[in-house]
């Protein structure tokens, strides 16, 4: 039953008043609506899917389910879910959430050693954690702007990355297959570091050099050797630091790389598209070297950017003991987690 109200005979409008009440009323009932439109216009413009002018958005995981999208996704950072040497810990799917709008690591200790694979081995792991690979279709390629938004952990032994391997695909050379460091991190915080860079390791006959020892040339073809050792491949990057940077990589920031016919691009934002800031990192062919360390002699080769590239991404939060990672293990700072906000594909569209 609608409430009546009684007013006071001198508070009665007369019909001039009621007519300039109601005037009011209802430009006020207007307005509120023209203000509650832009501010929920406001709201969704700022969470639209933006991407660099000339782009469109052609694929990407808003994390806005409740489990891991596997036409997308694949576990472990290979079809095989094979571990790198020097990573001391197994992906298993129970280590990653989808929800609330985030795709969730968990990096843990296992009360029993969980079995595993190595690149060379089978073998045992104490510790547990996240990591995915895009499927087949889904590949970073010329032309295209890959942006992520996440929060990275801080714990000892901790080593978050976004990266990606080629695939064989298309009219792929063995020059053409490179490793992409979109960046890595040391999440120990004593030694935070983020940095990016590109990694060979094919390479054609007459580019093994003779100071490279054969038994770290394996033979794919009479043209074509993967080179298994570290100092010996060819590298790319802008070293461990970056100049100037005031991103801070334990909050949610954004980061992007474009990759034309001919160039490459990094960019780093703490709030926004990772797009518009001006790029920190890039790369346009020329001469590359090993990363030598001081270790064995410096050798040198020429490297573009592949004209038709096809790269699986990979994210994955890994454990990695050794010192210069961060390590090692401290337990009682686990389980620790690893927060991805989104991950978005656009493609060149003039």
């Amino acid at each position: 039953m609608p409430v009546q109200i009684e007013l006071p005979f001198h508070f009665l409008p007369s019909e001039r008043t009621s007519y300039r009440f109601f005037s009011f009323y209802s430009f006020s009932a207007f307005l509120f609506g023209w203000l509650l439109f832009v501010l929920v216009f406001t709201a969704r413009a700022d969470t639209s899917i933006e991407g660099p002018p000339g782009y469109e958005y052609i694929f990407g995981d808003e994390f806005s389910g409740s489990e891991l999208n596997q036409e997308l996704w694949g576990l472990g950072i290979n079809e095989k879910n094979l571990q790198n040497e020097g990573v001391d810990c197994v992906y298993k799917i129970d280590n990653i959430e989808v929800g609330d709008g985030l795709l969730v690591f968990t990096q843990k200790r296992e009360p029993v050693p969980v079995m595993g694979r190595s690149w060379s081995r089978e073998k045992s792991f104490n510790y547990s954690s996240g990591g995915v690979h895009t499927q087949k279709g889904y590949e970073l390629r010329n032309n295209m702007y890959l942006e992520l938004r996440c929060k990275l952990p801080q714990n000892n032994a901790g080593y978050g990355a976004f990266w990606t391997m080629s695939r064989k695909l298309g009219n792929w050379k063995p020059e053409d297959l490179l490793e992409i460091d979109m960046f890595e991190f040391i999440a120990a915080k004593e030694k935070t570091r983020l940095w990016s860079g590109l990694w060979w390791h094919d390479f054609r006959a007459h580019e093994l050099h003779e100071g490279i020892p054969r038994k770290f040339a394996v033979k794919r073809s009479d043209d074509h050797f993967f080179i298994n050792e570290q100092l010996y491949k060819a590298h790319h990057g802008h070293g461990h630091y970056i100049k100037g940077n005031k991103v801070n990589f334990y909050d949610f920031f954004s980061f992007g790389i474009r990759v034309t016919k001919n160039e490459m691009f990094w960019y780093l934002s703490q709030h926004g598209p990772a797009w518009k800031s001006e790029p920190y990192f890039k790369f346009s062919g020329g001469k590359v070297h090993n990363r030598t360390y001081g270790k064995v002699d410096d050798f040198e080769w020429y490297r573009e950017v592949p004209k038709d590239l096809y790269a699986q991404v990979i994210l994955n939060y890994a454990i990695r003991n050794a010192e210069w990672a961060g390590g090692p293990v401290r337990d009682e700072q686990l389980p620790s987690k690893m927060y991805v906000d989104y991950v978005r594909f656009f493609k060149l569209t003039n």
